[in-house]
């Protein structure tokens, strides 16, 4: 794949990542200028989104690889995904909202695993293409939260129109991306993992790193100010430390995988990733820029090798299905991950238990969530680093 076509199907998946992460920080403002500002309706306007991403985005994807119209299904539900974030600034009912909302989730999530199926990052020597087009993912999310504060400035609808219009230009230039005609699926996305059972383990492995980031969102910010008492600007200083070393390590970790064993980055990362987090909230503030920047290291190392897999597993026809398990197992895990922490730190402290002690238990079961991932895989990771070592082999 040529440097052209991988810069411009990055860029795509930078602007489709975007479009979502703007709203991030709107939400908030949003739900009390349209509906009323009810809590319910800002933890249901993030959750029912990820819940249309896990369950529609296999599907719509699956359809895609049975048909083999892939760029017209993309483009057609980049433009949908453009639309219905559009339709959400609108005053409408809560009711209808939060259905758009699903329905847009399952939308932008397709339509990314769509345009990552493009890349075309299959085997040894594509680490390149996957590093960058998960580089692109995480900058997006890096970016979202700060830029959509600042439209936020304008009006509490501007990351919706933003965002929307965004999405619909992102729709307009995917017109010119090749995409394979051929179709070859079953239809049914988790027939794919019968077929090809070593897909399970890059999915497995995003599904753990973003149930782990989900632990760490909201209760890092609770936790700096609870019981570290810093400011929201030296927490948001703390989450760079994590957030940059993730986005940008994420391609030089792709072109890793080109090099060395991606099955070993993985082991490695998810070891690092796991440590990081039992020592999250025992170091003291001095030590906390160290251990969440190793921990942003340590989730690129998971999550570019993981993208590398997914797209060299899945066979030809049904590598959008494939994306698109891996991206829902994505949205699966940052759900759960926001649930249970936030429940389980809820329970606790109503049962008397101080931030001191609770937050540092979270992180710590977050930790300890990827050691047993990585205990579990061992010989599925095994196996993988075989097959690595055949392919280099081979490509030498």
């Amino acid at each position: 794949m040529d440097d052209r076509r991988i810069w411009r199907v990055a860029g795509l998946v930078f602007g489709t990542m975007l479009s979502s992460t703007l709203l991030i920080p709107a939400v908030r403002s949003y739900v009390a200028l349209r509906h009323g500002g009810q809590e319910s309706v800002m933890h249901a306007f993030m959750s029912v989104n990820m819940l249309g991403a896990i369950i529609g985005a296999p599907l719509l994807s699956a359809f895609a690889d049975r048909t083999g119209r892939r760029r017209l299904l993309a483009v057609t539900l980049l433009y949908v995904d453009g639309l219905l974030l559009l339709a959400c600034a609108a005053p409408l009912p809560s009711a209808l909202v939060l259905g758009i909302r699903a329905l847009q989730g399952a939308a932008n999530v397709a339509g990314l695993s769509l345009l990552l199926s493009a890349v075309r990052g299959s085997g040894p020597g594509h680490g390149k293409a996957m590093g960058m087009a998960g580089a692109a993912i995480i900058v997006a999310v890096a970016c979202g939260s700060p830029l959509g504060t600042l439209l936020l400035s304008w009006s509490p609808l501007a990351p919706l129109w933003v965002g929307g219009a965004l999405q619909l230009v992102v729709a307009t230039l995917a017109l010119s991306v090749p995409m394979p005609t051929g179709s070859g699926a079953s239809g049914n996305p988790f027939r794919l993992w019968q077929r090809e059972p070593l897909l399970r383990l890059p999915t497995l492995w995003i599904t753990a790193e973003r149930f782990t980031v989900g632990c760490f969102v909201v209760s890092f910010a609770l936790y700096a100010h609870r019981v570290l008492a810093l400011s929201d600007a030296q927490t948001g200083l703390l989450y760079s430390w994590f957030l940059l070393p993730f986005a940008l390590a994420t391609y030089p970790m792709g072109r890793l995988a080109e090099r060395l064993d991606r099955a070993f980055l993985v082991s490695a990362g998810t070891m690092t990733y796991g440590v990081m987090f039992l020592l999250l909230g025992v170091v003291g503030k001095e030590a906390l820029p160290l251990v969440l920047a190793l921990a942003g290291l340590a989730s690129a190392a998971i999550y570019a090798p993981s993208m590398c897999f997914a797209a060299s597993l899945a066979p030809e026809g049904s590598r959008a299905t494939a994306m698109a398990l891996v991206n829902a197992g994505g949205s699966l895990g940052m759900l759960l991950g926001t649930a249970l922490a936030g429940i389980g730190s809820s329970l606790l402290l109503r049962l008397g238990h101080g931030p001191g002690e609770v937050y540092p238990l979270v992180f710590a079961g977050a930790g300890f969530v990827q050691l047993v991932v990585l205990l579990g895989s061992s010989r599925g990771l095994r196996r993988l680093s075989n097959m690595d070592e055949a392919e280099r082999a081979q490509v030498l």
